[in-house]
C-alpha cells in the first residue's frame, strides 16, 4: 500500500510537533511507500527511505502555498491508494476531492472540541474520521471511529527514579490562559505556608500570542511576589524528544487544561509513570476519581498535590503501573498506525 498524508510540520526537534515524526516513522513502517507534504518546514532526517516528506515555506504566502499544496496533492495522485489528513480541516477540505473522485479513501484525523464550517465540510468529505476519544470529536457522525491516541511507548517509558528528597512537579504546554498555571502557582504557596518546602514546580512550554505573552509575564510576576522563584521555574520549550527526561525524573504531572481533549502531554507522563492530577474532562472515564482535579481552585489542588506526597510507596507504585498500562493498552502508537492503516484496507 501507498500512501499520501497531510499534516501541520514533520519536524523531530519541533517542541509541540515533534510527535508528529513519530507518527509518519510509525505509519511508513505499515506501508510500502508513504509520501508526506508537510505545510511548515522542518527537520526529518533520519526517517526510513520509504517515507518521503515534501515541505510547503514556513513564512510563505498563504495563497501561493495552497496553490502549491494543490499541485502536490496532484502530482501524487496517481501515487497514493489513499489519503490521510492529520488534525487541520482544511487539508481535507483542499485535498480529499482529488481522492473522493478518483475513488480512493479519505481518512481524516481530528482532536479538539471546536467545531466550526470547516470541520462540518471535513466530515462530509472524509470517507473516515478518526479521533482519540468521543470528546475531542463532538459533531456527530456515523464516519467516527474513536482510536485512543498514539504515544510512543517506547520513548515515553519509565525509569528508575533516584532518591530524592524534592516532590518534583511538571506541567508541559503552551503558556495560555485556559492552561490555569496560576493555580499551580498558588498551590505551591499553599503548601509552602503550611511548612512544605520541599516542593518544585517546573513549567515548559512558550507563549505564542501577544496577548499569552502578557500572562506569561504576569504568571513570573506572581511567582516573585510569593517568593517562589526557587520553587517555581519556567523551562521555556523544549523539542518533544526531550519531554520524556523531565518526566521520567517528576513525581507529579498537573494538567489543568479546558480543551475537553485527551491530552497527549498527560498520555505522555502517564505513560512514563508520573502520577498525574487533570480538570480535564476528557480523562474522567480513563483515570481514577482521586486523580481528577477543578480549574481555578488552588487550595483544592493543594490538597490533592499534599495527599499524593503522603501516600505510601506501595501505592505510589501500583497507581504509576496503573497509568502506565492504561496508555500501553489504548493509546499506544504501534496500535494507532495499525488501526489508521486497517480503514483504507476495508
Amino acid at each position: 500500500m501507498k500512501l499520501l498524508m497531510i499534516t501541520r510540520k514533520v519536524d523531530k526537534n519541533e517542541h509541540l510537533a515533534g510527535f508528529i515524526y513519530n507518527w509518519v516513522k510509525k505509519i511508513g513502517e505499515q506501508v510500502e511507500e508513504l509520501r508526506v507534504i508537510s505545510w511548515q518546514e522542518g527537520d526529518a532526517s533520519g526517517l526510513p527511505e520509504n517515507i518521503k516528506v515534501f515541505y510547503l515555506p514556513t513564512n510563505g504566502n498563504k495563497f501561493l502555498k495552497m496553490v502549491r499544496l494543490k499541485i502536490l496533492v496532484w502530482q501524487n495522485l496517481k501515487f497514493a491508494d489513499g489519503l490521510f489528513c492529520h488534525q487541520m480541516p482544511i487539508y481535507t477540505i483542499v485535498a480529499g476531492p482529488f481522492f473522493r473522485l478518483k475513488g480512493k479513501k479519505v481518512v481524516s484525523w481530528y482532536m479538539h472540541r471546536q467545531i466550526d464550517w470547516q470541520v462540518r465540510l471535513m466530515e462530509k468529505i472524509a470517507n473516515v474520521v478518526l479521533s482519540a476519544s468521543k470528546e475531542s470529536f463532538r459533531l456527530p457522525s456515523k464516519k467516527l471511529i474513536i482510536t485512543g491516541h498514539g504515544i510512543d511507548v517506547n520513548i515515553f517509558q519509565p525509569a528508575g527514579k533516584q532518591p530524592n528528597d524534592i516532590f518534583k512537579i511538571v506541567s508541559v504546554g503552551r503558556i495560555s490562559p485556559t492552561k490555569d498555571y496560576e493555580s499551580m502557582i498558588k498551590a505551591v504557596d499553599v503548601l509552602s505556608d503550611q511548612g512544605i518546602k520541599n516542593i518544585k514546580l517546573a513549567i515548559i512550554g512558550e507563549a505564542g500570542l501577544a496577548e499569552q505573552k502578557i500572562y506569561f509575564e504576569n504568571l513570573k510576576k506572581m511567582a516573585a511576589g510569593m517568593n517562589l522563584e526557587s520553587r517555581v521555574e519556567f523551562l521555556g520549550p523544549k523539542p518533544n524528544i526531550d519531554i520524556p527526561a523531565y518526566l521520567k525524573e517528576s513525581d507529579l504531572f498537573i494538567n489543568l487544561s479546558g480543551t475537553g481533549s485527551l491530552d497527549k502531554a498527560v498520555l505522555e507522563a502517564m505513560a512514563c509513570g508520573c502520577l498525574v492530577l487533570t480538570s480535564n474532562e476528557a480523562f474522567a472515564e480513563i483515570l481514577p476519581a482521586d486523580l481528577m482535579v477543578e480549574k481555578d481552585q488552588p487550595n483544592k489542588l493543594a490538597e490533592k498535590i499534599k495527599w499524593l506526597m503522603e501516600l505510601p510507596e506501595d501505592k505510589v507504585n501500583q497507581l504509576r503501573q496503573q497509568l502506565r498500562e492504561e496508555v500501553v493498552k489504548n493509546h499506544n502508537l504501534d496500535n494507532l498506525a495499525k488501526k489508521i492503516i486497517s480503514q483504507f484496507e476495508k
